[in-house]
């Protein structure tokens, strides 16, 4: 089970001083391609469930590719609660091939957008600091129950910023509405 709340706009220096001063430990800093896929019908979308793919771009590193399906269960303690099936697959073609792969399926792409991701760790939970084109970074927890989440958010100092169990495309369409998630990505 995957249980989440969204912390926005922090400032990224701030909170990696806090991070390592707790003992948490950095994971990985890459760009991160995204894409949602759904039936012709929405019928993924209609249940709140998720499909994406991921491709990590990580500097001095072979990119990998993530499948993931997303189960969707609740929002509940402000924390959004997913089942998560997931597969890596590792090469530098892979995430074209699996988009093309998913389209043969009959599958439409709904959705693509770039990030990027900065993970660290600490025990059981996740702390991901992502920051897209053109909106305020924000970190993302995922740990093992609410009660975690509250602790780290005070352990971190951001309990005055705003919190979110949001996914993405909703906090863009009611926090940035002028801005179109969907092509977000950096220039080049």
């Amino acid at each position: 089970m995957e249980i989440e709340r969204k912390i926005l706009a922090i400032n990224k220096g701030e909170l990696v001083a806090r991070l390592v001063k707790i003992k948490a430990r950095k994971l990985f800093e890459a760009l991160v391609r995204v894409k949602y896929f759904d039936f012709p019908d929405n019928s993924i979308r209609a249940k709140k469930d998720l499909l994406r793919i991921r491709e990590f771009c990580e500097k001095g590193k072979k990119p990998y590719t993530e499948l993931v399906y997303k189960i969707y269960k609740c929002v509940k303690s402000g924390c959004k609660y997913f089942e998560e099936l997931e597969t890596k697959i590792d090469g530098a073609k892979s995430f074209e091939e699996l988009s093309g792969f998913l389209s043969a399926l009959g599958l439409k792409q709904t959705m693509h957008y770039e990030k990027i991701r900065t993970l660290y760790k600490l025990e059981k939970v996740n702390f991901e600091i992502d920051e897209h084109p053109r909106i305020p970074a924000f970190l993302e927890i995922e740990a093992p129950n609410p009660k975690v989440i509250n602790k780290y958010i005070k352990l971190l100092g951001l309990e005055k910023h705003e919190q979110t169990a949001e996914s993405i495309a909703q906090l863009m369409e009611r926090k940035y509405p002028k801005i179109s998630l969907n092509g977000l990505i950096f220039k080049k």
